[in-house]
C-alpha cells in the first residue's frame, strides 16, 4: 500500500483551479494523509490582486485571508481531515517544488485553467522543470472538468498506459496503489502506434492477419506480466492502435475511466504525451484527470 505524510494542493484561486482541492482532499483521505493547500504570490504578475505596486508582506496577509476563506469553504463538508494553507511569494514552480519537499508530500495535486498561471505550470517551461525535478507523482486534474465531478470525489476506474519503458512500469506500480487503496477497477493500456500499425497493413495479405495476431498476444501477455497475482481476475489488459493520445482518450471516455496513469520520461509515446502539444489535447479534450509519474518507485 502507498503511504504519504501529505498531500499537497497547488491553487491559483481561480474557478477552475479550485476544482483540484476537493479531488485532493479525496486524495489525502484516501491515503490518511494531511493536506496542504498552497498559492503562490507570483509578483512579476501582481496584475490578478488589482496592484501596479505593493508590499509582497501586505499583499500576503490580505492574500492568505481571503483564500482561507474559500478554502474552508470548499472543505467545510469534508469530515476528518486535516488541512493547511500555506502562501509563499516567488516564482510559481520553485515554491510549489518547495512547499513538497518541506512537508515531505508524496503526491503534488493542481488544476490546468486557461491563461492561468497554472497553465503555464503545467504547458510550458516550468512544468518540465517540475517533471524533471519533482520526486512525487503529478496528480493533474482538467480546469474543464464538471463542477458535479470534482465535487464528487471519486476514483471507481483506472486507466494505466504503458509503453514498457521504465518509467511506465514505475507507472504501473502507483496506479496499482492507488486501485488498492481506492477499491478502484484497473485496465493497462498500450498502443500499437502508427507506424507500427501501417507497416503491419502493408504486409503480405497472407501473413498479415497471423502476424498481427502474434503481436497482439505478445503485448497483452507483457501487460498481464506487470499485474500482481491477487488482482489479475478483477483487471483488464487492453491493446490499443492509432495515434496514442486519440485512443487512450476515446478509451477513457467510452469506458468512464476516472483516472489516466502514465510514466513521465519513457521513450515512447508517454515522453511525447507528456512533453509538448500532446499534454494539451489529452488533459484538456479528456474528461478525466491524468496522474503523471515521475520515476519514483511507489
Amino acid at each position: 500500500m502507498i503511504s504519504m505524510p501529505a498531500v499537497v494542493c497547488a491553487t491559483d484561486l481561480s474557478e477552475g483551479s479550485n476544482k483540484a482541492i476537493p479531488l485532493a482532499a479525496y486524495m489525502a483521505k484516501g491515503f490518511n494523509s494531511r493536506l496542504i493547500v498552497t498559492h503562490i504570490i507570483d509578483l512579476p504578475a501582481v496584475t490578478p490582486y488589482g496592484e501596479t505596486m505593493v508590499d509582497p508582506q501586505e499583499l500576503k496577509v490580505r492574500v492568505e485571508q481571503s483564500t482561507r476563506t474559500q478554502v474552508a469553504d470548499i472543505l467545510g463538508h469534508v469530515e476528518g481531515l486535516e488541512w493547511e494553507l500555506q502562501i509563499s511569494i516567488g516564482y510559481p514552480a520553485k515554491e510549489i517544488q518547495q512547499v513538497v519537499c518541506d512537508s515531505k508530500a508524496g503526491l503534488l495535486v493542481a488544476a490546468t485553467h486557461v491563461r492561468s498561471g497554472l497553465e503555464r505550470l503545467l504547458l510550458g517551461s516550468v512544468s518540465r522543470k517540475l517533471m524533471s525535478t519533482l520526486n512525487v507523482p503529478f496528480y493533474i486534474v482538467p480546469g474543464s472538468l464538471p463542477t458535479e465531478r470534482s465535487a464528487l470525489q471519486r476514483i471507481e476506474s483506472i486507466l494505466i498506459a504503458c509503453d514498457f519503458s521504465e518509467d511506465a512500469v514505475t507507472a504501473i506500480e502507483w496506479g496499482v496503489g492507488f486501485s488498492k487503496t481506492f477499491s478502484a477497477k484497473l485496465t493497462l493500456a498500450t498502443v500499437i502506434e502508427q507506424g507500427q500499425l501501417d507497416q503491419i497493413l502493408t504486409m503480405d495479405p497472407q501473413k498479415e492477419h497471423s502476424v498481427a495476431d502474434r503481436l497482439l498476444e505478445d503485448l497483452t501477455g507483457k501487460l498481464k506480466a506487470y499485474v500482481p497475482e491477487e488482482l489479475r481476475e478483477s483487471t483488464s489488459v487492453v491493446v490499443l492502435a492509432g495515434h496514442p493520445h486519440d485512443e487512450l482518450n476515446k478509451y477513457a471516455i467510452l469506458n468512464h475511466i476516472d483516472l489516466i496513469v502514465m510514466g513521465v520520461h519513457g521513450r515512447g509515446f508517454i515522453e511525447k504525451l507528456m512533453v509538448g502539444s500532446t499534454t494539451d489535447r489529452v488533459v484538456r479534450l479528456g474528461q478525466f484527470p491524468v496522474l503523471a509519474v515521475c520515476g519514483f518507485p511507489a
